[in-house]
């Protein structure tokens, strides 16, 4: 983080400091006080289960050196001498202000990632390929929303002269205010999904959200979209920028064919660009890594970056925890981690994916619910299960609610041999899941964040032995 003082935090919160030295610096900005260290601001945000003003005097001992508490907070004894407050009107818009403030201090291209699906390994294959020509910054974790995003950008130092933030949404004007914070110069746009149906109507709505990315970009800004997604053409074609596609069509500027999955480690394809075609692998399972790669590379090209070099930078990514992690097991069956979240699009995804890498024996789908579909929530479900049996899963296992639509799909479209098995909590199937798995089978663990499959893996970690 670029040096930030007491001075700096009260101008840049439009707050009042009211203790302490205007001279005091700060090393980190902290709303929670489980990940609180000495030397940190902390801002008692109130949120809709927690209010931080009942944490300030924990803050207070693991050494924060600053408080940001509203005007109305009072300090139940005598507040440190040596540390310093800050009250403003409202904590959670002093950190936004305060992102925004330090956001302008630097000047660099800031890059801003969205969509319904793909967002982070976009964002890391972008970073692998920018990183052969910028310093890079990107946003860490998950932190993708209005408490996330301000968090990540007081992460942006003058040793990077180039930032890569992902932005997610539940509702019409998040990432419009995100980007009033941001101000991003370069935007990606993955694709449009059923994704947050329970607070849209449509996927027309969704794409309105999503298109505010592009709205907010600046007439000299660029736009990199997905060329096979009909409402991201249509967000496209009302930026009146500079835009770069990319996907598999024949429209697109930077294209892939000839795709090939050859192992749960090894996704093959031609690359194209301007007339210039080249051999490209991924190390990853999957046709939608391909068009996550994509994205990374159209931003790359955009940037002069050769194909060459571009080839290489994505050749070099691995799957991150939980986000289609490989695990392989002692006893001759393998895992794909994929439980960080789910929606139907990306859920299909991933069976085509089991359905095509070779030399298993069987397929087993842990399915749990998906969360946030609103009204079309069983007919979403019922559809994957239908697809399931389509491509060939032998035992499909629903986890929580909805997901029973899942197997009552996949029971009525499946043939004699296909299992399907209904649990309404991830530790209720446990013991099935453990009776089940065996030599050659080939495992897909994929829910939304709420449904905790991670407890599944972890429990397969403490049966079975995992090979390193």
């Amino acid at each position: 983080m670029s040096t930030l003082t007491a001075a700096d935090s009260e101008t840049g919160t439009g707050g009042v400091l009211v203790k302490g030295s205007k001279e005091k610096v700060f090393s980190r900005v902290s709303i929670d006080t489980r990940t609180v260290r000495a030397g940190d601001v902390f801002f008692a945000i109130r949120g809709p289960n927690q209010d931080g003003h009942r944490f300030i005097a924990e803050a207070l001992s693991k050494g924060a050196a600053g408080i940001v508490a509203e005007r109305n907070y009072e300090h139940p004894d005598e507040f440190p001498a040596d540390r310093v407050l800050i009250k403003v009107d409202d904590t959670h818009d002093a950190l936004k202000k305060l992102a925004r403030w330090m956001r302008n201090r630097w000047h660099g291209i800031l890059v801003a990632v969205t969509g319904s699906m793909g967002k982070t390994t976009t964002r890391e294959f972008a970073c692998n390929i920018m990183r052969s020509k910028f310093s890079v910054y990107r946003t860490p974790g998950n932190y993708n929303n209005l408490f996330g995003l301000p968090l990540a950008l007081f992460g942006l130092g003058s040793e990077y002269d180039l930032g890569i933030f992902e932005m997610g949404m539940s509702a019409p004007g998040e990432i419009e205010e995100m980007c009033r914070i941001a101000t991003p110069s370069v935007g990606i746009i993955t694709n449009v999904a059923p994704v947050h149906l329970q607070f849209f109507s449509s996927l027309e709505q969704i794409a309105r959200a999503k298109g505010e990315l592009a709205a907010a970009l600046p007439p000299d800004g660029t736009l990199i979209y997905n060329a096979d997604d009909p409402l991201v053409n249509n967000i496209a074609a009302d930026f009146p920028g500079r835009k770069v596609s990319f996907g598999f069509s024949d429209s697109a500027d930077v294209r892939a064919d000839n795709v090939k999955i050859l192992s749960l480690d090894e996704t093959t394809f031609r690359i194209s660009w301007r007339g210039i075609s080249s051999d490209a692998k991924i190390a990853l399972a999957g046709v939608h890594y391909v068009m996550n790669a994509l994205a990374g590379a159209a931003l790359g090209a955009s940037f002069g970056i050769t194909l060459p070099r571009i080839v290489q930078s994505i050749g070099m990514l691995e799957n991150a925890s939980m986000r289609g992690q490989v695990i392989r097991f002692a006893q001759g069956f393998v895992v794909i981690d994929d439980s960080y979240n789910s929606n139907p699009n990306a859920l299909v995804q991933m069976i085509d994916v089991l359905s095509k890498v070779p030399l298993f024996k069987r397929r087993i789908v842990i399915a749990g619910e998906m969360l946030e579909l609103g009204s079309s929530s069983g007919a979403l479900h019922y559809e994957c299960g239908r697809i399931a049996a389509a491509r060939g899963v032998d035992v499909l296992v629903g986890i929580q609610g909805a997901s029973s639509e899942i197997v009552r799909g996949f029971d009525e479209s499946g043939g004699s041999g296909a299992k399907g098995y209904f649990f309404p909590a991830a530790e209720d199937a446990l013991d099935l899941i453990r009776s089940e798995v065996r030599e050659g089978d080939l495992v897909l663990v994929k829910g939304s964040r709420g449904v905790r499959l991670e407890k599944v893996i972890s429990d397969l970690g403490r049966q079975y032995e995992v090979l390193k």
